[in-house]
Order: C-alpha cells, then sequence, then structure tokens
C-alpha cells in the first residue's frame, strides 16, 4: 500500500481581501501551515506527494514565497517522499514556464498537454506510476483522449485540473472541462483533482469511480466554510483509493446561519449570542434574524467580534420596523415618535427588498441619534 499526500489549491501569496482586516496575518498563517507539510507527511507516514494545481494564486509570486515553497520540497524530497506535479489555470506553465521548476526543483512536473510518458517512482512502499498533463486549449482540446496505461507494476495515480460538470469552473475558457464519463474511462487507481475548492471525495462522483477533489488548502475567500486542507489517500493496484481528509489547520470560516436575537437586549447581547456558537480559532459569518426591541446597530456588533476573532461577517436581516417596541415609539409625541413614523412610512413605501432594508437602516441610525435604546 502507497500512501499519497494530495495537495491542491494552495493559492500561495492570495490577497484575502475578504478577510480584512486580518488579510496579511491570514496570508502567514497559510504559508506556515504549508511550511508544516513535511511533518505532516512524517506524521501520517506519506510515502509520495501529488501537487495538483494552483500552487500559488498567480503566475508571478513573490519571491520569498518561491523560496519557501522550494526549502518544502527540498525537505520532503530529502525525507525521501518523491513529488509530482501539475499546474492549474492561476499559476500556468503558458504564463510561466519556469515556475514550477523553481518551486519545485527535483519534482516530476508534467509539462506538455496531452498524456506523455509516466513518471514512476521507486517509493518506500513500491513503485508508484504517476500521469498528468499541464492544461492548453490553445495545443490540445481532448488531452484526456490521450491517456494510456503503461504496463507498470503498483498503484498508477492521474493528476488533473479542471472541472467536473455540476462544478462552479465548467465550461469556463480559462479551466479545462472533464467530463465525468471521461474521467470514469481512465484506467486509473487514483485520479487525483484540483481546481474545485470543497473536499469531494471518490463516493460523491458515483459507484466504480476514483477521483477526488483535494479542496482548497485553506479558505481563499470568506464564502469556502467548513475544513480546509489536504487528502491523504491509501493505494493498492486494483483497489478503491482509501482517502481521508486533513485540516491544514489555518482558522477556518463557520457559517453559523440564521441567529435569531429576538430576545436580545442590545448589541453586546447579540455578539455574546455569536461568540457562544462560534469557536475562538475561527472566522463566524452568520446572518442576523428577528425581531430585536431596539435600533440594532450591527456595526457595533462587528467591531466586538472582530476583538476576538479578527475577521467576522455580520448580515442583518432582522425586522426593527416590525417589533412591538417601535409600534409604541411611533406613537408618542415626540421628535422620535415623528422620527418612527415618518421612517415606517418610507418603508413601507419601498419598491424592492434594497430600498426597504436601506429605508430601515435610515431609521435606526435617526433612532439612535435620538437616544432611543
Amino acid at each position: 500500500m502507497i500512501r499519497l499526500l494530495h495537495l491542491a489549491d494552495a493559492h500561495l501569496g492570495a490577497a484575502y481581501s475578504g478577510f480584512e482586516p486580518v488579510a496579511e496575518t491570514r496570508r502567514k498563517e497559510v504559508l506556515e501551515a504549508f511550511r508544516g507539510l513535511p511533518e505532516a507527511a512524517e506524521e501520517h507516514g506519506v510515502h509520495a506527494v501529488a501537487v495538483c494545481g494552483d500552487l500559488f494564486d498567480g503566475p508571478k509570486p513573490d519571491e520569498r514565497l518561491v523560496a519557501a515553497v522550494r526549502e518544502v520540497s527540498r525537505r520532503l524530497r530529502e525525507a525521501g517522499r518523491p513529488i509530482f506535479a501539475v499546474p492549474g489555470n492561476h499559476d500556468s506553465i503558458s504564463l510561466d514556464p519556469s515556475l514550477y521548476e523553481n518551486a519545485l526543483p527535483g519534482a516530476h512536473i508534467f509539462t506538455e498537454p496531452i498524456f506523455a510518458e509516466p513518471a514512476v517512482a521507486d517509493t518506500e512502499a513500491g513503485p508508484l506510476t504517476v500521469y498528468g498533463f499541464a492544461y492548453d486549449r490553445a495545443r490540445e482540446s481532448d488531452p484526456l483522449s490521450s491517456f494510456r496505461r503503461a504496463d507498470k507494476p503498483g498503484p498508477h495515480v492521474v493528476l488533473l485540473h479542471g472541472a467536473v460538470p455540476d462544478a462552479p469552473h465548467w465550461g469556463e475558457p480559462s479551466s479545462l472541462s472533464l467530463p465525468t464519463e471521461g474521467l470514469a474511462a481512465l484506467d486509473a487507481d487514483y485520479v487525483a483533482l484540483g481546481d474545485y475548492h470543497r473536499f469531494r471525495p471518490p463516493e460523491e462522483f458515483g459507484a466504480g469511480m476514483r477521483a477526488c477533489y483535494a479542496g482548497s488548502f485553506a479558505a481563499v475567500d470568506i464564502s469556502e466554510e467548513g475544513p480546509r486542507g489536504y487528502v491523504v489517500a491509501d493505494l493498492e493496484s486494483g483497489t478503491p483509493p482509501r482517502v481521508r481528509h486533513v485540516s491544514s489547520g489555518v482558522r477556518e470560516v463557520i457559517r453559523l446561519g440564521d441567529v435569531d436575537v429576538g430576545a436580545c437586549a442590545d448589541e453586546l447581547a447579540v455578539a455574546e449570542l455569536l461568540r457562544a456558537r462560534a469557536p475562538d480559532a475561527s472566522i463566524p459569518v452568520a446572518r442576523l434574524v428577528g425581531e430585536p426591541a431596539f435600533p440594532l446597530d450591527v456595526e457595533i456588533v462587528r467591531f466586538d467580534l472582530e476583538e476576538r476573532y479578527g475577521c467576522v461577517r455580520v448580515e442583518d436581516a432582522t425586522r426593527f420596523y416590525a417589533s412591538r417596541r417601535l409600534a409604541e415609539i411611533a406613537q408618542e409625541p415626540t421628535v422620535a415618535g415623528h422620527a418612527a413614523r415618518l421612517g415606517l412610512s418610507r418603508v413601507g413605501e419601498a419598491d424592492d427588498a434594497e430600498e426597504r432594508i436601506e429605508a430601515e437602516r435610515a431609521l435606526r441610525i435617526a433612532l439612535r441619534s435620538l437616544g432611543v435604546t
């Protein structure tokens, strides 16, 4: 049995703009986690490493970043773990033919747009045969048709960076489209995939399929909630692969869903409710719903949570305009009562949901400025 570390979509050097104000911190966290791969490979008893594209977020990464990857590569190879790699669409070999060779010296990098001769390695657990190609639509429109299984002992692995029919990038000009029937026809013991950022094990592809998406190494934007990392796959010739997902250890985006804050007395109580649901080492994302009895200021909630989590996303979908408290204020013969009546009128006259949200936000700001809590 050969144990393979399957890595894809590390996107080293990404901007992480969606993670402000901790984007720079996140870049460092991701790089430190990547630097820990040699220790992780040792811990999991890995015999070889597969890199399935988008190692870098772009074709011209900072030289310090390339040097860090080069050192990780050196440590893996010195430990007797051969590396195989295919470029992705973000760091395509057509954009910089030398990038992967500079970052992964000594690795076997597939540089042709078709399946050529496979790479064969004698690992500590026996022989391993690996196939792959560097996608280039201009040179080869149907690269899967060029696959031929070599007469070699041991497990046979295919590396690809592309999209299956139900993946987000399916059909895009910059992405390799991988028809399900084409993947199923590959005579391989394991098909290691990159491009789709969610871990997708073989059983999700259907009976008899041996393909697997490792998912992104760490969430590249705030929409990528849940565990992120890499796959450890146990491979034997003629046997379905056994895979498990391993977290990279980088803080995960935790989606809390709809959180009813109707019973909360103020913004600090809302923040405390969210803190009770999100682990400390996470990036929480929540949508506030319900009818709070005060003009909630979501910025206060966000600022309070950022002190603990660094980065949060809080969407305000509450309905203060429908609360009993606001109805009471609107009956008062006061400036606040007049503001409430005017604001409710504008909410009611809104032409669409976006205009209603803006009108309600203006109403809250007006009431807060008048000291209504």
